[in-house]
């Protein structure tokens, strides 16, 4: 599981609740959350869901809806934030991790105030947006990204 996502549930949620993972690829994160007791779903290109278009679970509402490294890839990046705003309960969660554009590595055209206005705009509250260093050290990786870093709450 994503450390940071987890270090985030850790502190902002008590007991386990229902989680939904825009972009779950291999769906890691979701079968790491259930193991501490969460419900989750995940969604992908794999499981038929096109996330440049509205995407409206048939589980909601959630307590936390997440995203990791997929708004760079969408061209229709609001589409997304809509989608996680749309699925998430009142007061749930949104935590989203991306590529900052000054990432040589990551090929972003994502700011943090650009990040920040998408997340006011669809009429989240609480946002806190950070940038910081992450080495990747996977098998063929091996180098440094600037990770952009969202929660927000509905």
């Amino acid at each position: 599981m994503n450390t940071y996502l987890k270090k985030f549930i850790d502190v902002k949620f008590k007991k386990p609740g229902k989680a939904l993972d825009l972009g779950a690829g291999d769906f890691s994160d979701i079968t790491d959350l259930k193991k501490l007791g969460w419900e989750g779903e995940g969604v992908d290109i794999k499981t038929g869901v096109d996330l440049e278009k509205p995407y409206q679970s048939k589980n909601k509402p959630f307590d936390l809806v997440y995203t990791n490294y997929v708004l760079q890839k969408l061209k229709n990046k609001e589409q997304l934030i809509k989608t996680a705003y749309s699925n998430l309960k009142n007061s749930g969660w949104f935590f989203i991790h991306t590529f900052d554009k000054s990432d040589p590595n990551g090929k972003s055209d994502i700011t943090a105030d650009f990040l920040e206005k998408l997340l006011k705009k669809q009429g989240f509250k609480n946002i806190a947006v950070k940038i910081f260093d992450f080495y990747d050290d996977e098998a063929g990786h091996k180098h440094w990204h600037k990770i952009l870093e969202a929660k927000a709450r509905k």
